[in-house]
């Protein structure tokens, strides 16, 4: 099993430079929450615990974008909306479907 890696994809963590690159870019803000969600991956479940794993990361993220003022809210709440949308579109590929065989 995986350990959680931060914000972006796993493939960035493993590289000294992209791990940099993921904590400039992705992790400075929703690292917890990232992780969090990786955790959830990582214990599976059906279709519907994963939509509902993406919902949580949503709201995780949603609530520490509230607590910033001004222009960075702003900035929050697009990376927000992009990671939810991500995870969506192509999370299924890293979720553990329970009774799969991958």
């Amino acid at each position: 099993m995986e350990h959680p890696n931060g914000c972006g994809p796993a493939w960035m963590s493993r590289l000294w430079l992209t791990r940099k690159l993921q904590r400039l870019l992705f992790n400075w803000f929703f690292e917890a929450s990232c992780n969090k969600h990786d955790q959830g991956y990582q214990q599976g479940g059906d279709e519907i615990r994963r939509f509902e794993c993406d919902w949580k990361f949503f709201q995780a993220m949603r609530r520490d974008t509230l607590r910033q003022r001004g222009i960075l809210r702003l900035v929050c709440w697009v990376m927000a909306v992009t990671f939810f949308a991500l995870v969506r579109v192509g999370g299924w590929r890293h979720f553990n479907y329970t009774g799969r065989s991958n």
